[in-house]
């Protein structure tokens, strides 16, 4: 007896998955299916299901994501958030070179480049899942779309460089 369910993947990960599947000469329904039935059955030998290695952890003593400020706001924090986002920058500058100026004062916009600094962060100290690396391109793609189609031009683009002062108090 078979079953069928309906999945939402992200597009890069779509066109990976029908990379792959061109290539093994299946369609990627096909493949999909059986990736994720490979999966199920090596979690099913395990005594209990693996949290994904980037799962939210709270900072010291905030109860709080490490990508969001702790309540009542945290210089430090944005020192630290600031430089991350730098080095992401620095890091992935084609897949962020649409970041506007001013992204800091967008609560929305800071939260998602808090996050993925945070996740690349995680990846880079604890990875052992490719699958995690993967899963943090598609993502890193799709905000670059997402960038993208936000337009702007080349004089309201983001140059990285020191924080400015109203980021820090």
């Amino acid at each position: 007896m078979s079953r069928r369910i309906h999945i939402v993947i992200p597009d890069q990960v779509a066109r990976e998955l029908t990379d792959l599947a061109d290539a093994a000469g299946e369609s990627p329904s096909t493949l999909a299916a059986t990736l994720v039935r490979n999966e199920i059955a090596n979690q099913g030998s395990q005594t209990q299901i693996r949290k994904p290695a980037r799962a939210a952890r709270a900072a010291p003593g905030s109860g709080r994501p490490v990508w969001l400020e702790p309540y009542g706001g945290d210089s430090e924090w944005r020192r630290q958030t600031w430089g991350a986002i730098v080095a992401l920058h620095g890091r992935y500058p084609r897949h962020l070179e649409h970041l506007k100026d001013g992204w800091w004062n967008d609560e929305a916009e800071a939260e998602q480049l808090s996050a993925l600094s945070a996740w690349r962060a995680a990846l880079d100290e604890h990875g052992q899942d490719p699958r995690e690396e993967l899963a943090f391109h598609a993502q890193l793609g799709e905000y670059r779309e997402t960038l993208r189609s936000q337009g702007g031009g080349v004089r309201s683009t983001w140059t990285p460089g020191p924080p400015p002062v109203d980021w820090l108090d």
